[in-house]
């Protein structure tokens, strides 16, 4: 192309050269001039021309995009980047790009970061609802795989409708059929994604693309069934905090039983050793006697009186 255009230019320098001639010559001079520069104007367009092909001969593909030669419509080879050489006027250069692209279906397309932006997705649910589904996807052209892809699909915006659109589309509508629309409210809406991701990929694969990654970005529910999934997850809530009461209030029961079976369990220990050995009353008796008294009468096959100074070392 750079080639075309400096033939152009210097075709239009020339045409504007012999006219301002002509102009300053007159009709006759100007002709007689031209035989005789005849010889000189004819090497001078060659020239040109030779020098429009040269150029025309060298081609750059940048880094991140790789080329593919067409030569009179066949698919010839792939380039990848840097300078090369081909055929002038025969064959055509057309670039794909290896960098990672991004494709976006949003509510709001005209406002989108994305290579590829397009209208949200609406689907339906397992159970009837209808949604709208916002959805991302990272994708890339396998390398190798360019001169197969011009030859089967087309070029680059070919191969986004054909393929990537096609597919993230299709599958964004089919994919929710599969679950509940409460489902796709919570945790479960991960599990989409991944279905999502597993029915594209390998569709990616066999048209010369990789599916980097796909993002369901967001979910939208009609107004009326937004409300009921609001409440209806409140209501959830609810349920799961009586059962926590529930719960703790069965624990603590259970603590009381096993505070009981430790105490029945300590009175028929204290019931053998007692039966074992009765003076282990006597023993208590006296232990839990106030300090200040000094005597006292004791039951039948007992000491009457206990002298409790002498008990303790002091004496009266």
């Amino acid at each position: 192309m750079s080639g075309y255009l400096i033939a152009f230019v210097f075709g239009i320098m020339l045409m504007l050269f012999l006219f301002a001639r002509r102009e300053r010559m007159g009709g006759g001079d100007f002709n007689a001039w031209l035989r005789a520069k005849k010889g000189l104007a004819i090497v001078a367009l060659l020239g040109v021309i030779v020098i429009a092909l040269v150029i025309q001969s060298f081609v750059t593909v940048q880094a991140g995009t790789v080329g593919v030669v067409k030569r009179l419509g066949a698919v010839r080879q792939e380039l990848k980047p840097g300078l090369h050489m081909i055929v002038p006027l025969i064959d055509h250069v057309v670039i794909f790009p290896t960098v990672k692209k991004t494709y976006e279906a949003s509510d709001t397309p005209e406002s989108s970061q994305a290579d590829y932006p397009d209208i949200i997705i609406t689907a339906l649910t397992s159970d009837g609802q209808q949604i709208r589904a916002g959805i991302t996807a990272r994708f890339m052209i396998q390398p190798g795989k360019a001169a197969w892809i011009l030859q089967n699909i087309g070029a680059e915006r070919e191969l986004v409708e054909k393929v990537v659109k096609t597919e993230i589309r299709g599958s964004g509508r089919r994919v929710p059929t599969k679950f509940a629309a409460y489902d796709l409210y919570t945790k479960k809406s991960y599990d989409a994604q991944q279905s999502l991701f597993d029915e594209i990929a390998p569709k990616f694969e066999a048209n010369g693309l990789i599916l980097d990654e796909i993002v369901i970005r967001n979910i939208i529910f009609t107004a009326e069934y937004a409300k009921t999934l609001e409440e209806k997850q409140i209501a959830l809530e609810n349920i799961t905090t009586e059962k926590n009461k529930l719960e703790q209030e069965k624990i603590r029961k259970e603590q009381k039983i096993v505070a009981a079976e430790g105490d029945a369990k300590s009175i028929e220990i204290r019931q053998a050793a007692l039966t074992k050995n009765p003076t282990i009353i006597q023993w208590e008796f006296v232990q839990k006697l106030a300090p200040n008294i000094q005597w006292g009468i004791m039951p039948n096959n007992m000491v009457p009186v206990i002298n409790m100074k002498a008990l303790t070392g002091q004496e009266k």
